[in-house]
C-alpha cells in the first residue's frame, strides 16, 4: 500500500510540473507555502507514526497541527524550511476537534554553517485573513509524507481540486478516529503518513485549510482526502491562545469539561478492561484482568498488557486511561496501542451501542 501511495504521489508531482495556470502557474503558491510549514518529529508506536507536519500561524513560532500521539513525546522537535531544528512545547490540545497548538522554542547557538534565527520572527499564515475557495478551484497541499524531508529539503507538494465543504462524522465504526466537524474535500492525495498537519493553500498562496488526520473506511479501505477549514482553525487558535503559560495544556472549554474531568460520572462505554490500581502516586496502566466475553476480550486484550495510548491520546497512568475512555461516545471503537512483552501492538476494540 505504501509503495502504491509513493507512486501516486510521484505521478501527482509530475503532473504539477506540467500544469500552467494564468498568473505564473503554481510558483507563487509554492514559494509562499514552503517556509510556513514545519516538519515534526515525536512519539511513534504501533501504527502511529512518529513524524508529521505543522503550519506556522504566528511570527513568534506558534504552530498548528493535528492531534496525534507524536505530540506526547518527551522530546518533541520541529525542523523549519531552512533546516533549523527547534525543541517544541505543547501549548494546547483538543482531542474533540483533533487539533493541537505548539510553540517553537529558540534554536540553539549559531554556527558558521547554521546561523541562529532572529528570535520571534517566522514567516506565518494569518488565520484571520479570509480566503476564497469555490468548487473546482485548484489547491496545493504541502507537508512531509513518508518523512522524505529531514532537514532543509523542501516539503512535498501535491495539487488537486477543491470539491466541496461538508460535515464529517468519523466518530463511529466506519472511520479511524473520533471527529465531528466541517471539512474541505479535495482530490489531492493527502491521506498519507506524515502529511496530516500540512497546509492547504489556493493559487494565491492563501491558507484555506490544514490537512486532516488520515481517515480510512473500515468497510471499503478507501482513503478520504480532506482538510480542516481555515475558519475552524482560526476559532480554535483564538481559544487556545487564551492560555498564558506555554508548555501547559489549557483547561477544556465549558462544553467539554464534563467529558474530560476525572470527577465526571462513569463512561457509557465499558470495554471490559480492569487496570491494576495499586501503587504509589503514579500507577502505570497495566491490565490486571479482562472481563470474559467483553469487547476487549473479543479484540484480544490480555492480562499484563501495558496501555500506551487510547485513540491517539498518550496514556501514562491509570488516570490518563480513565480520561481517554470517558471522552468516547457510545458505540465508538477504541484504538489501543499496547506493549506486550517487547512488542508494540495496535488493537481495535469494537464497542456496541447501549
Amino acid at each position: 500500500m505504501m509503495h502504491r501511495s509513493v507512486i501516486l504521489l510521484a505521478l501527482c508531482m509530475t503532473a504539477l510540473a506540467a500544469v500552467t495556470v494564468s498568473g505564473g502557474g503554481f510558483d507563487r503558491a509554492i514559494e509562499t507555502v514552503m517556509p510556513r510549514v514545519v516538519k515534526l518529529y515525536g512519539l511513534g508506536a504501533g501504527l502511529q507514526e512518529g513524524y508529521g507536519s505543522g503550519v506556522l500561524v504566528s511570527r513568534d513560532g506558534l504552530v498548528l497541527t493535528v492531534y496525534a500521539l507524536l505530540i506526547d513525546a518527551r522530546r518533541l522537535r520541529a525542523v523549519t524550511s531552512d533546516g533549523t531544528e527547534h525543541e517544541v512545547n505543547v501549548v494546547h490540545r483538543d482531542p474533540k476537534r483533533q487539533l493541537a497548538l505548539l510553540k517553537l522554542m529558540p534554536a540553539g547557538s549559531s554556527t558558521e554553517e547554521q546561523p541562529a534565527r532572529e528570535p520571534g520572527v517566522y514567516p506565518y499564515f494569518d488565520l484571520s485573513h479570509e480566503s476564497h475557495l469555490r468548487p473546482g478551484d485548484w489547491v496545493l497541499a504541502a507537508g512531509n509524507p513518508f518523512k522524505v524531508a529531514a532537514g532543509a529539503e523542501p516539503m512535498s507538494v501535491v495539487h488537486g481540486v477543491f470539491s466541496a465543504r461538508t460535515r464529517l462524522d468519523a466518530r463511529r465504526r466506519l472511520k479511524d478516529y473520533p471527529y465531528l466537524g466541517e471539512v474541505l474535500v479535495v482530490d489531492a492525495i493527502t491521506s498519507n503518513p506524515g502529511a496530516p498537519g500540512g497546509a492547504l493553500v489556493n493559487l494565491e498562496g492563501e491558507l484555506v485549510g490544514m490537512v486532516g488526520r488520515q481517515v480510512v473506511s473500515n468497510l471499503t479501505h478507501t482513503h478520504f482526502n480532506h482538510a480542516v477549514p481555515r475558519d475552524v482553525l482560526h476559532r480554535y487558535f483564538l481559544e487556545a491562545t487564551v492560555v498564558d503559560a506555554v508548555n501547559t495544556d489549557a483547561s477544556p472549554p465549558e462544553a467539554e469539561r464534563s467529558l474530560t474531568s476525572t470527577e465526571t460520572t462513569a463512561s457509557p462505554i465499558d470495554p471490559g478492561i480492569r487496570l491494576s490500581r495499586f501503587g504509589y502516586r503514579r500507577v502505570l496502566p497495566f491490565v490486571e484482568r479482562v472481563i470474559p466475553g467483553s469487547p476487549a476480550d473479543r479484540a484480544g486484550v490480555r492480562k499484563n498488557d501495558l496501555i500506551l495510548s487510547v485513540n491517539g491520546r498518550n496514556v501514562s497512568d491509570t488516570a490518563g486511561y480513565d480520561t481517554g475512555v470517558k471522552e468516547l461516545s457510545p458505540g465508538e471503537p477504541i484504538d489501543l496501542v499496547i506493549r506486550r512483552n517487547r512488542n508494540v501492538l495496535t488493537i481495535r476494540v469494537e464497542t456496541s451501542n447501549p
